[in-house]
């Protein structure tokens, strides 16, 4: 995060991808190398539930989906700081409806959950970065924590573009099981689902296979 233009911080729950990149946000707003940091973040309700209708303007109905993100944010800042940036827009809660045509200078821009988003969203906002403006782009890279079913999800899109295309000033860290440090049981959850969806999968190519095998007999 100290020397590339775009970072990526993939990897399972629990190991403090949002803390750190939130920490370095905060550093890099208070030490005057960013004027403003922009919080964007995939809202899809978890596993395709609603609360409903939430009321208020569009960064009333906003601020629940990024109430972790601030809550770090008013850790390193301080809860009044945070409060009076947030009206000035020196701290920017931006919504995906909104980012065509924006271009962020000297911002610290923080993509979360971009397991969620699509490829065309990941278009919109990598092309977004402006002049002394870094990115850095969090999410799980497994198909554990994803809502976007039966598509490339945006997060894999990314990896694969800037492994396929060798873009200069980015890079990735992956975190894995070992860096888990929210607690030990996050750690066995994690674990079982990956197992249990490893599990899944094989159990549908085997199906499928099988099913292709019965098509193809001859009677």
């Amino acid at each position: 995060m100290k020397e590339q233009q775009l970072v990526i911080g993939a990897g399972c729950a629990g190991v403090g991808k949002s803390y750190l990149a939130l920490y370095h946000a905060a550093k890099e707003l208070l030490e005057g190398r960013i004027n403003k940091i922009v919080l964007i973040r995939a809202y899809q309700p978890l596993a395709g539930r609603s609360i409903g209708f939430l009321p208020g303007e569009l960064e009333d109905k906003l601020i629940p989906y990024y109430a972790q993100m601030l809550a770090y944010l008013e850790d390193f800042l301080t809860v009044p700081r945070v409060e009076v940036w947030l009206k000035s827009k020196t701290i920017e809660i931006c919504s995906l409806e909104t980012i065509r045509g924006r271009s962020w200078d000297y911002s610290l821009i923080l993509l979360e959950e971009s397991q969620n988003l699509y490829p065309e969203e990941i278009q919109a906002l990598t092309t977004r970065i402006g002049q002394g403006s870094q990115m850095i782009v969090i999410g799980d890279q497994t198909s554990v924590q994803t809502d976007i079913k039966n598509k490339q999800d945006g997060l894999n899109y990314l990896l694969g573009v800037i492994d396929k295309y060798k873009i200069p000033n980015t890079a990735t860290v992956v975190f894995n099981y070992d860096d888990i440090c929210r607690s030990d049981i996050t750690r066995d959850f994690v674990i079982a689902y990956d197992k249990e969806l490893a599990e899944n999968k094989s159990a549908f190519r085997d199906n499928k296979g099988n099913q292709q095998h019965r098509k193809g007999d001859k009677h």
